[in-house]
């Protein structure tokens, strides 16, 4: 399975999700709950994270740096985001796709009663704000 990413225009094909890479999204993920953890070590963490799976010279391409002073953490964040994000696309599209099925399943009438009670719910929500 081929993981790409799009990052300043540029299409970037990841690493396989082996159990290495799952390793390296865990740790990232968590990187916001680990107490006494400084800002400056947040980000080198996610600027690793950043190189381990990009590569280093395609982190610093995308960055235009390998200076952490130097670098735009909001877009060092992101780039870790479009990453995690990239690696999860196969499992949301296939749950998609899925529900997508079970939908199609469901005879005519059950739909439009399932949307006639969405409706209501939408409106009473409405009424309520």
């Amino acid at each position: 399975m081929v993981h790409t990413v799009i990052l300043n225009g540029r299409s970037y094909d990841l690493p396989k999700k082996n159990i290495n890479v799952a390793t390296k999204l865990d740790e990232v993920l968590k990187v916001d709950s680990i107490k006494g953890l400084s800002v400056r070590q947040k980000f080198e963490k996610l600027h690793v994270f950043s190189k381990d799976i990009l590569g280093k010279e395609n982190t610093n391409e995308i960055l235009g740096t390998d200076n952490l002073e130097e670098i735009d953490l909001s877009e060092l964040t992101i780039i870790v985001r479009k990453i995690v994000d990239a690696y999860e696309k196969p499992i949301s599209d296939y749950q998609a796709e899925r529900n997508r099925e079970q939908l199609s399943r469901l005879p005519l009438q059950q739909l439009e009663s399932i949307t006639k009670v969405v409706d209501v719910a939408s409106n009473m929500e409405k009424l309520n704000n």
